[in-house]
Order: C-alpha cells, then sequence, then structure tokens
C-alpha cells in the first residue's frame, strides 16, 4: 500500500490494482495488463509516477504518470514469470525490480530510457524483497528466505 496523493492509497488486490480517497472513501480499480495479475506497486518519491509490475510469461513493468494514469515507460524482459517486487531509489533515478520463482533475477534499470542497468541471479531460494540503500543508489539489499544480502554495483 502506498500514498500517491496525500489523500490517496494505491494497493494490490489480486489481478487488478486499486486506489482509495480517504476523503470521499471512493474505490477505482484498474485491470492489470499482463496475464496472471500484479506482483508489487512502487510509488516514485515526486508521486508523479508508479510502477505496475506484473505477473505471467515475460511480464512487464509499467510505469503511469500521475494523475491520469496514462502508461509513461514499459520496462520489458526483467524476468521469467512474475515480479515479486519493485523499488524507485532514493534519488529516484533507478527502479531495482526482483522477480520471483524460478528464477530470482535482481534487475536495475534507467526507467526513464526503458533500460537494464544491472540484471544477475538474486539467490537461490525464496527472495521477498529487494530495495536500493536509503543513502546511494549504489547500495542494494535483497532479503528473503533465511537470508539478507547487500550488494554494491560496480
Amino acid at each position: 500500500m502506498h500514498f500517491l496523493e496525500d489523500d490517496l492509497i494505491v494497493y494490490i488486490t489480486g489481478n487488478k490494482y486499486q486506489t482509495y480517497n480517504l476523503d470521499t472513501k471512493e474505490i477505482k480499480t484498474y485491470d492489470g495488463l499482463d496475464t496472471d495479475g500484479i506482483g508489487s506497486i512502487a510509488v516514485h518519491k515526486s508521486r508523479r509516477y508508479f510502477a505496475i509490475a506484473e505477473k505471467g510469461n515475460s511480464p512487464n513493468i509499467y510505469i503511469r504518470q500521475n494523475p491520469g494514469y496514462k502508461i509513461y515507460r514499459i520496462l520489458r524482459k526483467g524476468t521469467d514469470l512474475m515480479f515479486a517486487h519493485c523499488e524507485f531509489s532514493s534519488s529516484g533515478d533507478k527502479l531495482v525490480s526482483l522477480g520471483g520463482a524460478p528464477d530470482y533475477t535482481l534487475t536495475v534499470w534507467d526507467w526513464r530510457k526503458e533500460r537494464v542497468i544491472l540484471k544477475c541471479k538474486a539467490f537461490g531460494q525464496d527472495v521477498y524483497k529487494c530495495a536500493f540503500s536509503p543513502f546511494t543508489d549504489d547500495v542494494l539489499f535483497t532479503g528473503g528466505s533465511g537470508h539478507i544480502k547487500f550488494w554494491k554495483m560496480a
């Protein structure tokens, strides 16, 4: 669950995502674009953009503009079957995504250019979260089943 605006939150509900206005109590539902649902949502620190990381065969990450929710960028070929997590960096220049089973691929994106900066296997077991350091975009961590791993980008 993330704040898109001071009074508007966005969250996943299975194959869809919803927005909920805290003032008006209005709920709006939006469909995912790939076949098997939504794995993760991330909101840019400016709140002008948010990422919808999907599930399905070769799923995409759709960067949408706020307001209006128009597709701004599409990030392709980051994982095989599903995205388990995604998150923007503190500077907002990068996005990290984590593929779920079976590949557990860690991908760092220059999301504005729709370009992969780094791509590697995160771990051999379940990995649930990836994130940038709050102090620098060059340090990441992944966490999952019985492990936490720290990464430094070269």
